[in-house]
């Protein structure tokens, strides 16, 4: 796979991967109050001081290897400290990054070694917003209510929007090219999204998405779940000595 391509995907799922797969058969419940729900979620984001952050993602090349990559991360937003490691399904390679007092280690799993640099301001902000995205979501569909389905299901809020709407279409393009610069060949098609928030305390807890695109000239379905846990129960991140003592 391309450097390239993998840049694009890791770009994806580290730093805005706000959308999220549909349920067949979901049914919109009269009596919620979707603005009300979607706008409590915005709000409680403010409450969320540190959490995990889990990101299962398949990349079926059309024609080519099915690739599976996890992302795992333990992130505390104030002073901000964050421990990822990524890997990809069936290969051994496993890379560690740790962010804490504004320095980025980056484990280099060939040779054991660790790389150390100053974490730069728009790094940071873009893994704090990682963590939730809930207020982006309300941006999203504030104006198009009409189209969002909510309903009550074992103790969640589930929200869910029709297969392939075209806000949801246009607004993945957008993040794209903000993020990456402009790629005039990503046109995502059949984007499916679900989003789960608990009853309770309004935090999220499952986003997903899926969607087929043309990807650094591949032909690309993609589908990702993302898991958020142990919300304010992450205790402190620690960097390793070998880490903290590297020269490169």
């Amino acid at each position: 796979m391309k450097k390239s391509f993998k840049k694009i995907l890791f770009t994806i799922f580290t730093v805005f991967a706000v959308f999220f797969v549909v349920s067949c058969g979901n049914k919109e419940d009269a009596k919620i109050n979707k603005e009300e729900v979607l706008k409590k979620a915005a709000e409680v984001a403010n409450d969320i001081k540190s959490g995990n952050k889990l990101v299962n993602t398949i990349m079926e090349i059309k024609g080519g290897v099915t690739v599976e990559y996890i992302i795992d991360s333990s992130i505390i937003i104030e002073p901000f400290s964050m421990k990822l490691t990524l890997e990809q399904k069936g290969q051994d390679a496993k890379v560690t990054t740790f962010v804490k007092d504004g320095i980025m280690y980056m484990s280099n799993p060939v040779d054991n070694t660790w790389e150390k640099q100053a974490a730069t301001f728009e790094t940071i902000v873009s893994f704090k917003n990682a963590l939730d995205t809930s207020t982006e979501i309300y941006n999203m569909l504030k104006d198009h209510l009409d189209k969002v389905d909510i309903k009550e299901k074992d103790g969640n809020y589930v929200i869910s929007v029709p297969k392939n709407s075209d806000f949801i279409k246009e607004s993945l393009k957008e993040q794209m090219n903000s993020i990456v610069g402009q790629s005039p060949d990503f046109n995502p098609d059949n984007v499916t999204f679900e989003y789960l928030i608990d009853k309770e305390t309004y935090f999220p807890k499952v986003l997903s998405l899926s969607f087929e695109a043309k990807l650094d000239g591949q032909d690309v379905k993609v589908t990702t779940t993302n898991t958020l846990s142990n919300i304010n129960s992450v205790g402190e991140i620690t960097v390793p000595e070998e880490a903290l003592n590297s020269n490169n």
